[in-house]
This record gives structure tokens, C-alpha cells and sequence, in this order.
């Protein structure tokens, strides 16, 4: 472990970045006593070296981190000019990634509090125990590691995965982010499958707008919404004098979208006799209106979603075998955010800026504390539902940081809820095996998310063997060690 109390030395070169501990404190007895504890604490970051950096004011220590990168700061409540409280707030106008650990006295402990309301990560009292400032650096240092690794994803994301709306960093994520790309380049049909609320009206958006048609109309038929005559109209027009009302010619929105793409939305609840007719249009880019008797040529692409098993609803027979292979030349398979627990403090911070923008908010952030109760929750309304808790906690948030407590009472199946449910009816084993397989399950959603993604991280931030982690994900997740 270097130790340095000067510039870093402009020529070095190394393997893997060190990871920068920057101490803020003036008085050379107790630094001399907070370095001597770190030094016994034999303190381990992943993938490089540890390096101290010593700075006597809370100045010096911004200027540091304008100059050099910097990984957790642990700073003395206590310093001239500007003090501790302060520089936790002004780190975190800077940098909310980076974890600020506080040195106080036990008659300071209330400013301690009150420095981690302002984002503070943690505090230890003077003097100094090496066993407990060991313990907590450490902890601080997998904190710092797991951040810099989700933001490393989110960066990557930008620069890479991004496409219209779309939001993630997960394996999963990207596999649907390729099969975009991939249905971007080709005019086939597209069937893209998932729970409500996953997102696969923005997928189909985003199909289009990667896509040569991206200039072309994009009409949207919701065949869940229009009852069975309504809809035939709608999607294939109609001739004046069709039916008691239809006092004009009227194009179908299939005609609409002539060079561009129809999306067909919930393609499960099209009626049977529609079916057949919607395959002709598909076989023969031709469409007939209601009434009429001249066929119009059409060229559009076709891009339907359901929230149902398709391939199942055919075996029952409610559903077209020959449509069904026609629509589902690509397909698309968004898994539940439940699954892809990794994808939610990413998801959440993107629509957090953009509905603060919109309501003039732009500078509201989480804390650790609300990205773990999001990323602990399952989300039976997928990213629909978690666009909902961001609008409403921005109306309700106090501050320009969110905390787990506002959250908190926006989760309809929070842990909170799951804990005040009673349990009276159960015999006591299976009362408790209950509260342990719903708190393991939260728990090991948040740590993933939290992480990146990254088991091992995951693991040792958790102090669990990664083999153990591992084995508890596949019990209770339902995932693999992949």
C-alpha cells in the first residue's frame, strides 16, 4: 500500500488504476493514527493497488479531486475553513459515486448524522479502533468498487446499447438490445413477447427508428381496446355507405402506415375471422376496406406483441398456426425486471432525470438507501409500473435526494408490507421459513443490482462465499451462475 502526501507522480505506469483513498485531517497526530489503522487493516481492492492520498483542508481535498481520480474519501468532521459537513455536500454535487467516510469525536456524533442525510456513507468515532475503521473502510471500499462498476455500465450503455428510450445493462438487456439491431436491418415480421409493462411498444419503436423506414409512419393498433366490427375498420378502412355511419371513404391505418411500420399490440385478442384476413395482407402486401371491392397495394412492416403464450393459444386452437409462423419470423423475448434486477438502478436514474427535467427538478438524485428498496422489489408491473414510483416520488420528495424512505411506502409489495402481513395462521416453521425465502429474495435482487450484475461483487459486498451466493441465486431467483 503507497502513501503519499504530495502530487502523484505524473509518469507511472500501471496494470490496473490504483484505487485512491484521499485522508482529510489537520492534525498530524490523528492522521499519523488513521494511516497506522489502515496500514493493520491490510485493506484489499479488487483488481489493483490501494494508494493513500493526505490532504490537511476540506479545499485541498476538492482540489485533489479535480486533479487526480479519487475513491472514498475519509475526512475529520472538524477542519479549518470549510469543514467535514460541508465537503459531503459539496462531494456530492461532484461525484454522488463516491463514498465519504467521517471521522468524529463522540460529541460530534449528531453532525456525523447529520452529514450522512447530506450523502454521507458512514462514520467512525475518535479515537481510532483499527478493527472497526477496517471494517467500515472496507466495506466502503466494495461500496465505491460496486458503484464505479454500475456507473462503468452506464457509460459503456451510452456510448453503446442506446436506442430510443431503451435502458439497461443486463445480459438479458443486451441480448434484446442485438436482436433489435439485427430486426432493424431486414423488413420480417416481428413478434416480440413479455408481461405487461416490459417495455415492447418502446422495443417496437425502436425497431423503427434503427430501421430504413425510421422517416415512415408508425401507427399503433391496440387490438385489446376496439370491439370485433370497430376493428376490421381500423385496420383495413372502409368505403362510404360500408356500415350506418361511414359517411366517407376512410383509409385503414395498415394503408396509413404505406412504407413505414404497423405496430399490432396485443396481437392475442385479434378475433379468429380477422386473423385470416390479416394474413393476407401479410402474404400479399394487399388490403381490401370494409365494403369496398378495388384492392389497394400496400408495403409496410409488421411488428406485433403479446402479453400471451402464443405458441400455447395455437395448440388450444384460438390462435392461427399459419398467422402465428408468419408473425413470428423474429422473434423478441423481454424478460420481467425481476429477473433482471441489475437493470433497475440504471432504469430508475434515467427516468429520474428525465421526469426532472420535466418538472423542473433536474438535480434530484437516490441514495444507496431508495436504489436498494427499488431493486429489492419485484415489480409485478415491470418498468410501466416503475415509471409510475419515479413520477410519484418526485412529486412527493422533499429534498433533492430521494431516500429509502420515500420509497419505501410507494411499493405496494415491499419489504415492509411482506413483514406487517400476518402470519398468525402459520405454524411457526413455515411462518418463519416464509419471512426468510421473501427477506433472501429482496436481498439478493438488491445486491445483484447493486452490482452491477457482477456475482463476485455481489458476493463479497454481501460476505458471502461467491460458490454460497451462487447457490442461494439459483434456490431462491431461479438463476443460474451464469
Amino acid at each position: 500500500m503507497n502513501q503519499e502526501t504530495g502530487d502523484r507522480p505524473s509518469s507511472s505506469v500501471r496494470a490496473a488504476p490504483p484505487f485512491t483513498i484521499l485522508v482529510v485531517d489537520d492534525n498530524p497526530g490523528d492522521t499519523e493514527l488513521i494511516l497506522h489503522a489502515l496500514e493493520e487493516a491490510d485493506l484489499k481492492a479488487v483488481g489493483g493497488e490501494l494508494q493513500i492520498e493526505v490532504r490537511a483542508t476540506a479545499e485541498g481535498a476538492l482540489k485533489a479531486l479535480e486533479t487526480q481520480p479519487i475513491d472514498l474519501i475519509l475526512t475529520d468532521l472538524v477542519l479549518p475553513g470549510m469543514d467535514g459537513l460541508d465537503l459531503v455536500s459539496r462531494v456530492q454535487e461532484i461525484d454522488r459515486n463516491l463514498p465519504v467516510l467521517l471521522v468524529t469525536r463522540l460529541n460530534a456524533v449528531d453532525q456525523a448524522v447529520e452529514a450522512m442525510k447530506r450523502g454521507a456513507y458512514d462514520y467512525v468515532i475518535k479515537p481510532v479502533n483499527a478493527d472497526d475503521l477496517g471494517m467500515r473502510v472496507h466495506r466502503a471500499i466494495r461500496f465505491s468498487e460496486i458503484l464505479r462498476h454500475n456507473s462503468a455500465f452506464e457509460r459503456r450503455f451510452s456510448r453503446e446499447m442506446q436506442i430510443g428510450q431503451l435502458v439497461g445493462v443486463s445480459a438479458a438487456f443486451q441480448a434484446i438490445m442485438n436482436r433489435v439491431k439485427e430486426a432493424a436491418q431486414v423488413r420480417s415480421t416481428v413478434l416480440i413477447q413479455g408481461e405487461t409493462g416490459t417495455g415492447k411498444g418502446r422495443i417496437a419503436k425502436a425497431i423503427h427508428e434503427a430501421g430504413r423506414e425510421r422517416d415512415k409512419p408508425f401507427q399503433v393498433i391496440d387490438c385489446a381496446t376496439f370491439p370485433e366490427g370497430m376493428m376490421e375498420s381500423e385496420l383495413f378502412g372502409h368505403v362510404r355507405g360500408a356500415f350506418t355511419g361511414a359517411i366517407a371513404d376512410k383509409p385503414g391505418l395498415i394503408e396509413l402506415a404505406h412504407g413505414g411500420t404497423v405496430f399490432l399490440d396485443e396481437i392475442g385478442e385479434l378475433p379468429p375471422a380477422l386473423q385470416a384476413k390479416l394474413l393476407r395482407v401479410l402474404e400479399d402486401n394487399e388490403v381490401r376496406p370494409v365494403g369496398g371491392t378495388r384492392i389497394k397495394r400496400v408495403d409496410m412492416r409488421v411488428i406485433a406483441a403479446t402479453n400471451q403464450d402464443l405458441a400455447e393459444k395455437v395448440r388450444a386452437g384460438s390462435f392461427r398456426k399459419d398467422l402465428y409462423y408468419r408473425l413470428a419470423v423474429i422473434t423478441i423475448d423481454v424478460p420481467p425486471l425481476r429477473s433482471r434486477v441489475e437493470d433497475i438502478p440504471v432504469i430508475a436514474r434515467h427516468l429520474l432525470s428525465q421526469y426532472g427535467r420535466e418538472m423542473g427538478r433536474g438535480r434530484t438524485s437516490f441514495d444507496l438507501s431508495a436504489l436498494a428498496e427499488l431493486a429489492s422489489y419485484a415489480w409485478p408491473g415491470n418498468v410501466r409500473e416503475l415509471r409510475n414510483v419515479i413520477e410519484r416520488v418526485l412529486m412527493l420528495a422533499k429534498g433533492e435526494q430521494i431516500t429509502g424512505e420515500t420509497i419505501r411506502p410507494l411499493l405496494q409489495g415491499s419489504v415492509k408490507d411482506s413483514q406487517t402481513s400476518s402470519y398468525c395462521d402459520l405454524p411457526y416453521g413455515e411462518a418463519k421459513q416464509r419471512v426468510v425465502t421473501e427477506f433472501t429474495t429482496q436481498y439478493l435482487r438488491a445486491k445483484l443490482a447493486l452490482s452491477g450484475g457482477v456475482i463476485t461483487k455481489a458476493a463479497e459486498s454481501s460476505g458471502i462465499p461467491r460458490q454460497h451466493f451462487a447457490l442461494l441465486m439459483k434456490r431462491f431467483l431461479g438463476r443460474a451462475d451464469t
